[in-house]
Parts: C-alpha cells; sequence; structure tokens
C-alpha cells in the first residue's frame, strides 16, 4: 500500500482527528511490540483506514490510553489505540504488503535501498506467512500477474488495476473474516483507485528513468498528450470513488464512523485533485 488513502485533516471536526491520530499511533506502537524498531517505518495512512474498518466489520470497539510518542519522547502524553486483535492482524498484513512491495520495487528498479528493505522485511514476513497462508497465496498470484502485464509492456488500464483490486480484496478478506459484497466492492474498487493514482503520481518519473508504466505514451509528452492521459485518469479515478461511496453508504458504520467518513467522503477526492493537479509530478514519497 502507498499511503494515498488519508484524511482531509482541515475538514475534520478536533475529536474526529484525535481518533484519527490515535489509531495511527496506537497501530506504530503496535508494529513496534511486534517487529523491530525500524519496521514502525512501514506504517501508513492506509493501514489505519483498513484498522478502522476492521473493527467496524468485526465490532470490536477501541480501547485508548495515553502514551508517549518514541519520535518526541518529551512530548505531552497523548490518546492511542490500545493494542488488540484486530492490530495484530493488521500488522502482519502490513508486514507481508511491505515484503511484496519491496520485492515489487526491486522488480523495477532494483535499487540498494530496496534490497536493503527487502532483506530487512524477510524474516518478519516469514512469520507473518505462516499465519496467514492463504493471504500470502493471494498476493503472490496476484503481484506474479501484474509482473507478467508488466514485462509484456502492457497499456491495459484495467488489466493491471484489477491486479491492485484483487489484492485489496485478499487483504479485506484476511482482517475482516465476516466479510460481505459491500466490503469486497469497496476493497476492490480502492485496490484500483490506489494503482491508478500512483501510476499517474509517478508517470514522469517513470518517462525519465525509463520505468514501466502503463500510463506512457508512445510519443512525445506533450502537454496535450499530458492533458489526455489526465482526462482519461480522472474519468477512472472518479469511477472508482463513486462506487467506494456506494458500497460505504450501504455499511454498517457504528465505530470511528468520523474519521471513515472523512477519509471516503472527502479525503480521497482531495488526494485525487492533489495528484491531478501536480500533472504527474510525485507530491509524495513513502518509506519504500
Amino acid at each position: 500500500m502507498f499511503g494515498y488513502v488519508n484524511a482531509d485533516k482541515p475538514n475534520m471536526l478536533i475529536k474526529d482527528y484525535a481518533v484519527y491520530r490515535a489509531y495511527y499511533c496506537g497501530l506504530c506502537k503496535s508494529i513496534g511490540r511486534k517487529n523491530p524498531p525500524l519496521m514502525r517505518f512501514t506504517i501508513n495512512y492506509d493501514i489505519t483506514f483498513l484498522t478502522m474498518l476492521a473493527h467496524n466489520y468485526n465490532k470490536v470497539e477501541p480501547k485508548f490510553k495515553k502514551a508517549l510518542c518514541i519520535a518526541h519522547p518529551i512530548g505531552k502524553p497523548f490518546s492511542v489505540v490500545v493494542n488488540d486483535p484486530v492490530q495484530e492482524c493488521v500488522v502482519d498484513i502490513n508486514t507481508i504488503l511491505g515484503y511484496y512491495k519491496a520485492y515489487d520495487d526491486i522488480a523495477d528498479r532494483g535499487s540498494l535501498k530496496h534490497l536493503i528493505a527487502k532483506w530487512y522485511i524477510k524474516g518478519k514476513y516469514k512469520r507473518a506467512s505462516r499465519r496467514y497462508p492463504e493471504l500470502d497465496d493471494a498476493l503472490k498470484a496476484c503481484f506474479k500477474e501484474l509482473y507478467e502485464l508488466e514485462k509484456a509492456g502492457s497499456k491495459d488500464l484495467d488489466a493491471t488495476a484489477k491486479t491492485s483490486g484483487d489484492m485489496l480484496v485478499a487483504v479485506a478478506k484476511a482482517c475482516c473474516p465476516t466479510y460481505d459484497d459491500l466490503l469486497i466492492t469497496l476493497a476492490d474498487n480502492l485496490g484500483r483507485w490506489i494503482y491508478l493514482i500512483d501510476a499517474y503520481d509517478d508517470l514522469l518519473k517513470d518517462i525519465k528513468k525509463e520505468n514501466y508504466n502503463p500510463l506512457k505514451p508512445d510519443g512525445e509528452l506533450t502537454d496535450e498528450v499530458i492533458e489526455e492521459i489526465q482526462k482519461v485518469v480522472r474519468e477512472k479515478l472518479y469511477f472508482y470513488l463513486a462506487n467506494i461511496k456506494r458500497a460505504y453508504d450501504q455499511m454498517d458504520i457504528t465505530i470511528t464512523e468520523g474519521p471513515l467518513s472523512n477519509v471516503v467522503y472527502v479525503g480521497l477526492r482531495t488526494r485525487t485533485e492533489e495528484v491531478l493537479n501536480t500533472r504527474g509530478m510525485k507530491c509524495k514519497k513513502t518509506l519504500l
């Protein structure tokens, strides 16, 4: 996952932001309990959203406590979500995803940074994959399919985005055993949205570095070509967002509704416009 599934903080109530932050920081601490310190840097807002959704589907009310931040040990204590079975599951899922992302990055770029990341995560990945073998098998199959599409230089946006949708569906099933068709629809479309927005965000960088990107034009990247690409991408991104909202509207959301709704109704749209308006210039980096 890539960290695109953000809340829109300026449009959050203070109490909702406090809960959202408590989830994020609680996950950081849960990762630290289960893994070495550097694994904390794999946390992102995508898995924060996933955890809030999983608490709803598992009907687990989060508990809160005051804690200090490891990065700001002399600051004031603040609320964090106490580690629970849902977070334990999400931590393992995040580890498995982190390993496959590092593996995919090596295939794309082969940089020393990604080789080190893969080596560092490998042992933790093996333990997590033993706890979730079905998820591991599903993700392995998805990455293999994506690799074959990339190797063939596919420009089929629906086919490439589908692999990401399938990945997130597998993740949703793993952390929400009581999943239903609504969750499957939301996860599928969110996965497709993440893949496409990341592809557009990476476009200029991938052209410069000669990396695979399904959006790369065959000819010169003129302003007119960029505008045409943006038009196609915008249409697809908002199609996925409409499906996400439609599914979410029908869900039984009784836990952390404020932060979740902010992400779905405001955050995803805000992030979409931010990336589209950069015209394919990456505006935010993540650890891996």
